[in-house]
């Protein structure tokens, strides 16, 4: 009988102890989550007072030109993200600031003019989710630096890259 109930005793102890863990980890967890949300519009925030025009269409995306140009955000504090993605949507092209296609992604859809890829910083993978044509990846006086062709990507990119062009 002694046993029965010492085990009972413990079994009473570590559920009152699981309870008051969930209890009190809760608002931590809640916490951190609204740090995060509040980092990743900061962010946002700051992309649209740098970048005029453009507006945001998820918590951690902004469009511009009618959804011709979007930029995923990745997730605040991670080295590669949450939204890492192995390549683009079909018909866009991509640049991300992380290697190997993940990280913050600038994607384009249109192919009227080079297209500028500052915002999200250094250029480190590059794809090319379109059926045909190639991609270019340009340093700032114009020159070629990669060439990426249809449904291909970059996973390493060279440094430099200012635009990309198609």
């Amino acid at each position: 009988m002694r046993n029965i109930t010492t085990g009972r005793g413990r079994m009473a102890a570590l559920a009152v102890i699981g309870a008051i863990a969930l209890i009190l980890g809760t608002p931590l967890a809640a916490s951190a989550a609204d740090k995060d949300s509040d980092a990743l519009q900061a962010r946002i925030d700051a992309v649209l007072a740098e970048y005029p025009g453009g507006v945001q269409i998820a918590a951690n995306e902004i469009a511009w030109d009618e959804g011709a140009v979007v930029l995923t955000l990745d997730a605040p504090g991670s080295a590669f993200g949450v939204l890492d993605v192995g390549s683009c949507t079909a018909g866009h092209y991509c640049a991300y600031n992380g290697y190997s296609l993940s990280g913050s992604k600038l994607s384009f859809s249109s192919c009227a003019t080079p297209q500028p890829t500052g915002i999200i910083g250094t250029v480190r993978s590059v794809a090319n989710a379109r059926t045909s044509g190639s991609v270019y990846a340009l340093n700032s006086g114009g020159g070629i630096l990669a060439t990426i062709g249809a449904n291909d990507s970059l996973p390493i990119a060279p440094g430099g890259i200012t635009d990309l062009s198609c």
